[in-house]
């Protein structure tokens, strides 16, 4: 039987689409593909996530492989992108709380830069105050899919790992989880989530 539901947060709880962000600032699609290359599809973003680097360190960073980009890419990641990139799911939100409602223990696993992280738990503590547990690869210096960053969240909150089912956008994500004996859903969109947690339950 499932008792825990574990919530990745970017596309799955929150908005996260970092090239409609760059494109909403004015960038053309060439200057955007540049710009995803050297900040968000970029090794040191990932070294971010994994708590090497602040968000500001990785930037200046960026900045000195990428001198001709490096006023663009410190407007990209000034003080206030955390607020016009990530949004709530209204959504996702509203099956967050239903699955909280029916009885679940509700956790968060994600890849997250410290400082992000900090920023909007603070801003949207309503909804992280909610949860049971959160794992941040920041913190615990593992990313998804490393399976170690999976046993961080089983051990400290004593998950049992066939009792647990996880919800990420990313295959690989989901596919790390399950070679651990975790459950997993492969978020695309609210609706095929609903109907796959549906089944899940009513399988288990």
């Amino acid at each position: 039987m499932i008792k825990n539901i574990v919530f990745d947060l970017g596309r799955v709880i929150y908005t996260y689409q970092p090239r409609e962000y760059l494109l909403n600032l004015g960038y053309d699609e060439t200057q955007a593909d540049k710009l995803m290359k050297c900040i968000f599809n970029n090794p040191l973003w990932l070294d971010i996530d994994r708590g090497l680097y602040s968000v500001r360190e990785g930037m200046e960073k960026m900045c000195a492989d990428f001198p001709a980009q490096a006023d663009d890419i410190r407007r990209v990641l000034d003080d206030s992108w955390m607020d016009r990139m990530f949004d709530l799911m209204p959504e996702s939100l509203d099956f967050f709380y239903e699955v909280k409602k029916r009885g679940y223990k509700i956790y968060i696993l994600s890849n997250f830069g410290a400082d992000s992280f900090a920023h909007i738990r603070e801003r949207d503590a309503f909804f992280f105050n909610e949860a049971d547990g959160i794992v941040v690869s920041a913190y615990e210096k593992y990313i998804k899919p490393e399976p170690e960053i999976y046993h961080c969240l089983l051990n400290r909150y004593a998950l049992i790992p066939e009792e647990t089912l996880f919800i990420d956008d990313n295959y690989d994500n989901i596919t790390a989880a399950k070679a651990l004996g975790i459950h997993g859903i492969v978020f695309t969109d609210i609706t095929d989530c609903r109907i796959l947690f549906n089944i899940q339950i009513d399988d288990r």
